[in-house]
């Protein structure tokens, strides 16, 4: 019997990097059981992760094999962020614009590649030895964020596939024709609406020219290359994959977790990029995790409130939506409709149904997962946020919780979820589009705003703090949550468009299956 081919997947440890690579690793034990050995390499924090998705794939798939996790000692990306001299705290709250974003954009860049050179030098070797080694992998998986990694993978010549979280936007902007990247779609961090109208499109062109400056002035990167060069072996070159790169790997294929429906319009893509889809890995299901929150969340429909776990939510941004809920429950008391399924109990079973918003206003419900900034009272009586929604949190119909722990996919899977409200992230955003939810979209910076413009143009929810980002305000919260889950004449509308773009999302297995297929593909 042949040996088992050995696929090595590389990631950083934050869960908005390593998701896709999770999904792919569960998606070769299903589909070649004992014929692939999944060896995943990242830092400590994502040991216990790897472990539970290890588990989950091997009960599922009778025959598959463990991944094989690899710690890689050195200073993960999260260690490398919370450095004094990055000082993110004074990126908090910026509101972009003429002088914030070019800040926002030279912090993209270093966040991108955050790693001094003895740090960069210290996980480079470790990934080549692990490599040439170790695990002498068929193929690799690479994310591109892991610039230690993606240079390993070229100095040892390693057949690698780029497997990103991102957009097509993302790494297609420098392949646009006569410029477009400059004055047809919005720059990065910018906040800038898609179409661009002509009197913004000169702030458009000042934000690309000025990162496109700076890189080519100011080499943000060359102290890191000149010390890599002189301390390793054979001399490598720090390969920093950022948004710009108009030079890929020659042969090396890039596997994006998105697609021409969920993009902005008329790009044109490069030949080296693959557009997966959504790429979210299965998860145990709600009622095998948390048997009381399934029930609860039967009990009707739910808004779902998750901003993320890196972002932390201030006492006043809590106030905005707990003030934004006040007003989502008066209406739908004033409403008076009654409750119903719009499917069979036989399609609520395969979770590809919603329950309508037809409802009677005591069946409404918000489930929140808060991260606080700050020491403030939200559940507990006596708090501001409390006083807001004092009968919705006594009487069970808002839970708000610090931590879930079913994952975001399973919980958006449940048929009660009629709305999802997140901060824009790339994983918040497709794990609700993959399970046909709309959204309401509160973005607090870079590429979460391209995920709100989305979200208006795709007609599947509404960006709700357009005028405030990044603070939240309840005058433009409110009105945005009315309209997605009441709304007569938006929120039928929406969720149709949504369970349309899940279907699009879900064909032939969706992103996860054609992307470990074309990692198969390159042994």
């Amino acid at each position: 019997m042949a040996a088992p081919k050995r696929v090595l997947l590389l990631t950083n440890s934050e869960y908005g990097q390593a998701s896709v690579h999770l999904a792919v690793a569960h998606t070769l034990a299903e589909l070649y059981r004992g014929d692939v050995e999944v060896h995943l390499a990242s830092f400590g924090p994502l040991t216990d992760l790897v472990r539970s998705a290890s588990d989950y794939a091997t009960q599922q798939y009778p025959g598959a094999l463990p991944f094989i996790f690899h710690h890689i000692k050195g200073t993960d990306m999260s260690a490398a962020w919370g450095r004094p001299e990055l000082r993110l705290e004074e990126y908090n709250g910026l509101r972009p614009g003429f002088f914030n974003t070019p800040k926002l954009l030279r912090l993209l860049l270093r966040l991108t590649s955050p790693w001094d050179g003895p740090e960069f030098v210290a996980i480079f070797e470790a990934v080549s030895a692990l490599i040439l080694e170790t695990v002498k992998p068929d193929v690799a998986a690479v994310d591109p964020a892991f610039s230690p990694a993606v240079t390993a993978c070229v100095h040892t010549k390693t057949k690698f596939c780029i497997l990103a979280p991102n957009t097509i936007k993302d790494f297609s902007m420098p392949f646009q024709p006569w410029g477009q990247a400059f004055w047809r779609y919005p720059a990065l961090a910018s906040g800038l609406p898609y179409p661009l109208p002509w009197y913004l499109v000169p702030l458009n062109i000042y934000f690309m020219l000025y990162i496109v400056l700076y890189i080519v002035i100011t080499k943000p990167t060359k102290n890191l290359t000149a010390y890599v060069r002189q301390h390793t072996k054979p001399n490598a070159t720090p390969l920093t994959l950022n948004l710009l790169n108009r030079f890929p790997p020659p042969g090396v294929k890039y596997l994006v977790a998105n697609l021409p429906e969920l993009e902005f319009p008329h790009l044109r893509m490069p030949p080296h990029l693959v557009p997966c889809g959504p790429m979210v890995r299965p998860a145990p299901s709600v009622s095998e995790v948390d048997p009381d929150l399934a029930s609860w969340l039967a009990r009707g429909p739910t808004v779902y409130i998750n901003t993320g776990t890196l972002h932390q939510t201030t006492e006043w941004d809590a106030l905005e939506i707990a003030r934004s809920l006040r007003a989502l429950f008066d209406r739908a008391q004033q409403s008076h409709y009654d409750t119903t399924a719009a499917y069979s109990d036989s399609e609520k079973e395969e979770k590809t149904s919603r329950i309508t918003t037809k409802f009677a206003g005591g069946n409404l419900q918000v489930l929140w997962k808060l991260t606080k900034r700050g020491n403030y009272g939200a559940a507990e009586k006596g708090s501001r946020v409390h006083s807001v929604l004092e009968e919705e949190l006594d009487s069970d119909r808002v839970r708000i919780v610090p931590w879930l722990h079913p994952e975001p996919p399973a919980i958006l899977a449940e048929p009660s979820i009629v709305c999802a409200v997140h901060h824009g992230g790339a994983n918040s955003f497709l794990e609700a589009v993959s399970a046909g939810v709309p959204h309401i979209v509160l973005p607090v910076w870079i590429d979460c705003f391209d995920f709100a413009s989305r979200a208006e143009l795709l007609g599947i929810g509404r960006w709700a703090n357009r005028r405030t980002l990044p603070l939240n305000s309840a005058r433009e919260l409110g009105p945005a949550l009315i309209d997605v889950v009441l709304s007569e004449e938006h929120s039928e509308s929406m969720r149709h468009g949504a369970e349309q773009l899940a279907e699009i999302c879900g064909r032939n297995g969706g992103g996860r299956v054609l992307a470990a297929r074309t990692i198969m593909e390159k042994i």
